[in-house]
């Protein structure tokens, strides 16, 4: 009979937990993948992290202005970032650093202290960054500077679901879930797809409904949690078009696609657009899957994805 192997452990500033589907015979392949899972998230972290001083990432926005040789994660990273700004219409941009530290985002959340937002002159959205896969280097503009944030975990969970099936080809399925952002590939102990509960924001420990994911990603936004700042009053997400913590959008939202770095980006897109634009939104990107939870009102569903259906349980999930 098949069950689920698991490893809980501490990366890029929240709890992962790497899991997978595995019988009685399979013990040594399924700890040598879960090992891989681990192993890989800490690289992504110690390339992609804002937080390390000697991250690649870092040693890109100190020099900023010049081409610094990086590591491979991090021009993958950065292209899938770039890709996001187009795909998002600009409501992502992996360039808002300047604004999340004048906000008060200087350090990693658990250690944030509340002090009051410094202005911020000037700003503009969308700085120029450059890639040169060939010689692995890569340049943002003069006076930018970038956070990966949670693409960067969207993207490690992808990557350390991948290297669980190259560590362990016969994998029959993994779920990686770094702090809410999850990959998925394969089925679950029973043979079916991962069932990945969409918590209720209004209810502690309650839920609006389960998903049910074959594969690809799922990453939830919002503002119910990771407020900061005089009294946490200020949104931890950056409006790119203001350069200042986002109005409130959505409570939260819940975003399903084929890659879990494609859907932290639009779940971060969403997370800052009206409610009421949400249905369109989606409608213009039929690949997607999204559960809405409005500050009133109930939680809804819009798109829906070839990856992605949708079990109501409890108060279920209205299209």
């Amino acid at each position: 009979m098949r069950r689920l192997e698991q490893l809980s452990f501490r990366a890029m500033g929240t709890a992962c937990n790497a899991t997978v589907t595995m019988d009685g015979r399979d013990a040594w392949s399924a700890e040598r993948a879960l090992m891989a899972a681990r192993a890989e998230v800490a690289a992504c972290e110690r390339s992609l992290s804002r937080f390390l001083p000697g991250s690649d990432l870092s040693r890109l926005n100190a020099a900023a202005g010049t081409w610094v040789a990086v590591d491979q994660r991090l021009i993958a990273a950065l292209a899938a970032a770039l890709d996001a700004r187009d795909a998002t219409g600009g409501l992502y941009d992996p360039s808002i650093l300047p604004a999340l530290l004048a906000a008060g985002y200087d350090r990693s959340f658990e250690q944030l202290r509340p002090r009051l937002p410094i202005p911020l002159d000037g700003w503009r959205a969308g700085a120029a960054i450059e890639l040169d896969r060939d010689t692995g280097r890569a340049r943002v503009e003069p006076g930018a500077a970038v956070d990966l944030g949670g693409i960067g975990k969207g993207f490690a969970a992808a990557r350390a679901v991948a290297v669980m099936q190259a560590a362990w080809p016969l994998m029959p399925g993994a779920l990686i879930d770094l702090g809410g952002d999850l990959a998925v590939r394969g089925v679950a102990p029973d043979g079916g797809p991962w069932r990945i509960a969409v918590a209720d924001p209004h209810r502690p420990g309650g839920r609006v409904g389960i998903l049910e994911v074959t594969a690809g990603g799922v990453a939830t936004s919002g503002r119910d949690q990771r407020r900061f700042g005089p009294g946490k009053r200020l949104h931890h997400l950056i409006d790119p078009a203001t350069g200042a913590p986002a109005e409130p959008g959505p409570l939260a939202v819940t975003v399903a696609a084929f890659d879990a770095a494609e859907a932290e980006a639009h779940s971060t897109a969403l997370a800052i657009t009206p409610v009421a634009e949400a249905a369109a939104y989606i409608a213009a990107r039929p690949w997607l899957a999204a559960v809405v939870v409005p500050e009133t009102g109930p939680a809804f569903r819009v798109g829906g994805c070839e990856t992605v259906r949708y079990l109501d349980i409890l108060h279920g999930i209205p299209a």
